[in-house]
């Protein structure tokens, strides 16, 4: 009866221990098998480094990877960038300039040297550029008439590298603000003469851009179309 009873808690331990073991092997099949599925759609180091240099051009000056993610040091026309991108998907999550923090006046191209950029480019009539900053970078906007239509232009202020061409919408009518509200804010902030009123759109909701000028003192607003915030104030 003991001997019986022996042999059943043996039959027992055994089955307990057999399930704990089948249970672990289970657990580890499954994380190779994850494991496995993650590796293969990460995004490998060949395949950023070639998306980046085809989708932004220049050259990858030093490449990190970082385990989720992938950091990097673009250097193009001049301009150097730090980029960071998702090792699961290849998705870009940021792009920052990283040379403007010493920037001198010297370095930024003159309204003589741009509008040389632009004609080299566009067979039209210059009406205005304004000194600005675009996705954190110094920029030229650049308004050229061109065969019966507007061109909204962003041209790199430091490269002359052309970055955005759209075309204007004359008529603005998909503003919250009206030209002539623009006009009256950008008033507010100075009383004087208004030179000209020019509409950009964008997707983020356009904006105006108020040229005023009194006793000599020529000044552009750049005014939200939606809210109306006064964006920018650039002396001329």
């Amino acid at each position: 009866m003991n001997k019986r009873r022996y042999q059943m808690r043996k039959v027992k331990h055994l089955s307990l221990l057999t399930i704990i073991i089948l249970a672990i092997a289970a657990i580890f099949s499954v994380c190779l098998m994850w494991n496995h599925e993650s590796t293969e759609n990460r995004k490998s180091t060949e395949e950023v480094y070639k998306s980046i240099e085809t989708m932004y051009g220049g050259e990858i000056v030093s490449f990190k990877n970082n385990g989720d993610e992938y950091a990097m040091e673009l250097s193009k026309n001049g301009a150097n960038y730090h980029i960071e991108v998702r090792a699961k998907d290849g998705k870009v999550l940021q792009m920052k300039r990283t040379d403007l923090d010493g920037l001198k006046k010297e370095d930024i191209l003159s309204k003589q040297e741009v509008n040389r950029v632009i004609k080299n480019h566009y067979n039209g009539r210059i009406e205005s550029e304004l000194l600005n900053t675009w996705q954190n970078e110094m920029v030229y906007q650049i308004q050229v008439t061109a065969q019966s239509k507007k061109l909204n232009i962003i041209v790199d202020a430091i490269t002359g590298e052309i970055l955005s061409e759209t075309r204007v919408n004359l008529n603005a009518k998909n503003t919250a603000i009206s030209k002539k509200e623009a006009q009256q804010i950008a008033i507010k902030k100075l009383n004087g003469t208004i030179q000209n009123t020019t509409y950009y759109e964008t997707s983020s909701g356009g904006y105006y851009l108020v040229k005023i000028e009194k006793k000599g003192i020529n000044k552009t607003f750049q005014i939200h179309g939606v809210s109306g915030k006064v964006m920018s104030i650039t002396n001329d």
